[in-house]
């Protein structure tokens, strides 16, 4: 099953050597979870970095008593906890599974001694900050600069199959929109 995941990773980032990929799977744990379950809550600190192999997880903070959703991850996404990582702050995020979900979990520790013990590894961790940020950054812009329709049709762009697996109220957070506006939106396709 590693061996499959590694070329995954490879196609999608970058293909790091044999002996990368073996310190790689002598560190991490490959976790099944519950829908629902909580890899992160507000006000935790979070040592770990996740790669979904199945299932799909939301990141949400509450503001006023209300989720306000600002992440998904899918099949061959991390979750990298940068906050924490970078500045060691804790999370001001809950991260909670959206579907029974299979995740490679590894601690900050062994991600750090990875980094320094293999170049090529730090190479692919650079690149998953790098898309992470790119993506944050794709997010700003589209609730700025774009129409509720637009950033609704990127989505689904983005994610063809999001509306059969994340809930419509998580899905409208998102967008920045109600879930009327939401349902109004779909109603016009």
């Amino acid at each position: 099953m590693t061996e499959e995941i590694f070329k995954k990773i490879a196609a999608e980032y970058f293909e790091i050597s044999p002996e990368a990929i073996f310190d790689w799977s002598e560190k991490i744990k490959i976790i099944e979870y519950k829908k629902k379950y909580l890899l992160a809550k507000e006000g935790s600190y979070i040592p770990k970095f996740y790669y979904v192999i199945k299932g799909a997880v939301k990141a949400y903070y509450l503001l006023d008593d209300k989720k306000v959703t600002d992440w998904f991850a899918f099949e061959n996404d991390f979750i990298p906890s940068t906050t924490n990582l970078l500045v060691g702050q804790k999370s001001n995020h809950f991260i909670e599974l959206i579907e029974d979900s299979i995740l490679i979990e590894l601690t900050n520790n062994d991600l750090e001694e990875l980094c320094k013990k293999h170049h090529d590894f730090e190479h692919l961790y650079r690149l998953i900050l790098s898309k992470t940020i790119y993506q944050l950054r794709e997010r700003i812009a589209s609730l700025q600069f774009r129409t509720v329709k637009q950033r609704y049709d990127s989505l689904i762009k983005l994610h063809p199959t999001i509306e059969s697996r994340i809930p419509l109220g998580d899905i409208a957070s998102f967008l920045g929109i109600t879930q009327e506006t939401l349902s109004r939106i779909r109603a016009s396709k």
